[in-house]
């Protein structure tokens, strides 16, 4: 929510030499993730039943951290006690809807003599 503060801030910060609205460097702790992404996956693929908490603390980050690399970036999911890359492409969602309204529009069209 912008208060009056925000608004202040923002007005001194133009008035001035501030010209940009795009975010500058800042000092900081520097993004590491993308760093261990490919350790994690060697990890996950060697040993497919690992736990996020046996990577949270082989890797020391916290566990949203590891949650968002092998569930964000690396697309595994958990099937069956075991992570399973996710597969399907958004060209296979559209083949599998288009299947589904082919076999829909025939159940209508023919109703139980569909299933025969």
């Amino acid at each position: 929510m912008l208060t009056m503060q925000h608004v202040r801030t923002w007005c001194r910060e133009f008035s001035g030499c501030h010209v940009s609205v795009t975010d500058e460097q800042r000092s900081g702790r520097p993004s590491t993730s993308a760093d261990l992404v490919p350790a994690i996956e060697e990890i996950v693929h060697a040993n497919r039943r690992v736990l996020l908490k046996e990577l949270e603390e082989q890797f020391n980050l916290p566990y949203g951290t590891i949650w968002d690399i092998v569930h964000e970036r690396l697309g595994y999911r958990k099937v069956c006690s075991r992570w399973v890359p996710q597969q399907l492409t958004e060209g296979h969602k559209k083949n599998h809807m288009g299947a589904s309204f082919t076999h829909l529009h025939c159940f209508n069209d023919n109703g139980k003599d569909f299933l025969e």
